[in-house]
């Protein structure tokens, strides 16, 4: 997949970190949700959006959602 093209766990690039998306603490779920359905009002001051991901298979989106849930501190 091509989240790290955007996407750093530590520092923002293009996207937020990916330690800034755990601390919103989103269910698995709504991560998932967020990767087909992005909701770009909820990180203003990005100057792209993040586009739909239709391609990640969903057992990969849950591994990456868990995954990120890690990283909150």
């Amino acid at each position: 997949n091509t989240c790290t093209a955007c996407h750093n766990p530590d520092k923002r690039q293009v996207g937020p970190a990916f330690k800034d998306i755990a601390k919103r603490k989103y269910t698995v779920e709504k991560i998932v949700d967020l990767i087909y359905k992005p909701q770009p009002q909820n990180w203003p001051g990005y100057a792209t959006e993040m586009p739909p991901m239709p391609q990640v298979p969903k057992a990969e989106a849950r591994k990456i959602a868990q995954w990120i849930r890690t990283l909150a501190p």
